[in-house]
């Protein structure tokens, strides 16, 4: 079990949160909670939890304060936002803090759980990382060091596996595979395949025997490039990061993406050249049809954390409103490319594109929707806790507007049918009323030439043809039925003027009025 603890400062929604979901189900217990970040930053420190789950707006310490704080006294807690829409650029905050994931209020029992059941496998996964850390020397020299706790290691024991060979220098690259997704098909190798055969491809691309120092990380092997797996590259350790690129993708058939940080003289420096991956692996959107990224090539380069415009994410919202598939495409090509122009971090992005998608779903659900019935949901939400492309990206926001269109077509003809219904039900029970098309058009908020068209192609006959129908029928009953007058009778079916009322009575029957009760009288 991973240990939980709840922080917001209402108490009926701590309660309620405790009382709502299966902790224990998900693999959770509960050990404590706290109405402000203060309290809360005590009972971390004292407890180091497993996850923490907060609101943003707090007294005394808010959230993103909380977060800032815990991550000096407990590096290894995660943390969950709780948040309302107006807090959005709160969540952006928190998630560049370190945050795993925001949830917006209400909350939603299910959704809830599943993100509570993604996070244990992450913490899972972690934990089994240690373990085999723990398990093998090489893999906690290589941590120690981009921790930069060279002091404490025999750093000289790293020359050995590569038997006495000069090294000069040292770069750290992150090895990352994409696009091996849930949602797509594919799958990884078991571990024990991919490390033997990124291994072997290692070996093949230096033309070295030598065993490589490979550290796992999460979603990624970081690997300590020495100089002399650049030799048969003139020196040129882009080519031969480039040839391992190519090796590892022809073995998987996956794309697969390398980052490395700038030259260290030494590996008691490696950290900086870990440090200089990471920074290189932030610009992956923005070098999409880079293979290999290197630090020389993004250093200067500043990320952004930007907002969308909102003039873009309305336009995308009415595209799929207006079921419009041409400019869906043309508008979110339009947005990825000034997400790339305007150089947005991958958390802007992912803040801006899930923007969009909740906006799309409040569409759906504004119309009578349940966004739990688009298949592609999973994917537009979930594809930033993946190795994705850009490429990628772009295709799952797509496929996602595109069938949130369609369901809002659906959902648009069928309360179409609702609404024509409601009119030839209003025009049943008031045909006696002088009313027009234009009328009831106002009443029901509708254009009345929109209304006429629906109306003949939901019927099969006109408006006023159908009224006049209606309206003749049951003046034929009342003929039969009752001694009234002609004049009276074309009162009470809604004429107006009884010269009129006979002509139409005639139009439709092919006799007056007075010869169809007298035809019905003679019987």
């Amino acid at each position: 079990m991973f240990s939980a603890l709840i922080v917001d400062d209402e108490l009926f929604v701590r309660k309620g949160l405790i009382k709502m979901i299966d902790w224990e189900g998900c693999g959770y217990v509960v050990i404590g909670e706290a109405d402000n970040g203060e309290d809360a930053l005590a009972l971390i420190q004292e407890h180091k939890p497993d996850l923490v789950v907060t609101d943003i707006r707090m007294p005394v310490l808010d959230g993103i304060g909380l977060i800032r704080a815990a991550a000096k006294e407990a590096p290894d807690t995660a943390f969950m936002i709780v948040s309302g829409y107006n807090d959005f650029e709160y969540a952006q905050q928190a998630l560049r803090y370190g945050a795993f994931d925001y949830v917006l209020k209400p909350i939603d029992q299910e959704d809830f759980q599943k993100t509570l059941g993604k996070l244990k496998e992450q913490l899972e996964e972690k934990k089994r990382r240690r373990i085999r850390a723990q398990a093998g020397m090489g893999q906690q020299q290589i941590e120690a060091l981009i921790r930069g706790e060279s002091g404490i290691l025999d750093v000289e024991a790293w020359t050995e596996p590569w038997a006495g060979e000069p090294v000069q220098s040292f770069t750290y690259a992150l090895l990352e595979w994409n696009d091996v997704l849930p949602w797509n098909g594919t799958s990884m190798p078991c571990k024990e395949t991919l490390r033997k055969t990124i291994v072997e491809k290692i070996q093949a691309a230096s033309g070295t025997g030598f065993e490589p120092v490979l550290y796992e990380h999460h979603r990624a092997y970081g690997l300590v490039v020495p100089d002399l797996y650049a030799r048969p590259y003139s020196g040129d350790c882009r080519a031969f990061l480039e040839e391992l690129a190519e090796l590892i993708r022809r073995a998987f058939s996956f794309p697969f993406r390398i980052y490395a940080g700038p030259k260290t003289a030494s590996l008691k420096e490696i950290k900086s050249s870990y440090l200089g991956a990471k920074e290189a692996q932030q610009h992956k959107y923005l070098k999409p049809a880079q293979r290999v990224i290197e630090y020389r090539d993004i250093a200067g380069e500043a990320l952004h954390y930007r907002h969308l415009e909102d003039d873009m994410y309305r336009r995308l919202i009415e595209a799929v409103e207006e079921k419009d598939e041409k400019a869906i495409k043309e508008r979110i090509a339009v947005l990825f490319h000034s997400m790339q122009e305007r150089r947005f971090s991958p958390e802007a992005m992912k803040a801006a594109l899930t923007q969009c998608v909740l906006g799309i779903v409040k569409s759906v659900q504004g119309i009578g929707g349940d966004e739990k019935e688009l298949s592609s949901l999973e994917a537009a939400i979930g594809w930033y806790d993946q190795n994705i492309t850009l490429g990628e990206i772009m295709r799952i926001v797509e496929e996602f507007a595109l069938e949130a269109a369609a369901q809002f077509g659906r959902l648009c003809q069928n309360q179409c049918k609702g609404d024509i219904q409601k009119v030839k039900s209003y025009v049943d029970r008031n045909y006696q009323d002088s009313i027009t098309l234009k009328s009831i058009a106002a009443q029901f908020y509708m254009n009345s030439a929109y209304l006429g068209q629906l109306f003949k192609k939901t019927y099969g006959v006109y408006f006023n043809e159908y009224l006049q129908q209606i309206r003749i029928a049951e003046a034929k009953r009342l003929l039969r039925q009752s001694d009234f007058r002609i004049y009276e009778i074309a009162e009470r079916v809604g004429f107006n003027n009884a010269d009129y009322f006979v002509t139409q009575f005639e139009k439709l029957e092919q006799m007056t009025p007075t010869e169809y009760r007298n035809r019905i009288t003679n019987r």
